[in-house]
């Protein structure tokens, strides 16, 4: 998933918002943006106040479902970690999802 083709989460985006099936003017609507500023943020111009940010990453995921982000990040950046402490945080994790779904 992460390769040098990708060396951003937000150009992974950009590539993958293409495959989701959702046009660009459905996610960008259902995000509350129209497509032009949608666009523009995932373009990332530094000479453009449109800039995505993380606030942008959430409504990204929960609007159109696509959680790969997520394993972009995880593989980027942990693909060196141990792989029992891996385990060990992932099981934490898990718990704390049980935990908040049977309150």
């Amino acid at each position: 998933m992460h390769n040098q083709s990708f060396p951003t989460c937000r150009e992974f985006i950009g590539h993958e918002i293409r495959f989701i099936g959702k046009p660009l003017s459905v996610i960008a609507k259902d995000m509350g943006y129209s497509p032009s500023d949608l666009s523009r943020k995932l373009a990332q111009n530094p000479r453009d106040s449109r800039r995505f940010t993380l606030d942008d990453l959430e409504k990204y995921m929960q609007v159109t479902g696509d959680t790969k982000p997520v394993l972009y990040l995880v593989e980027k950046y942990l693909a060196g970690e141990n792989p029992a402490d891996l385990e060990r945080r992932i099981a934490e994790l898990q718990a704390k999802l049980k935990a908040s779904q049977a309150a």
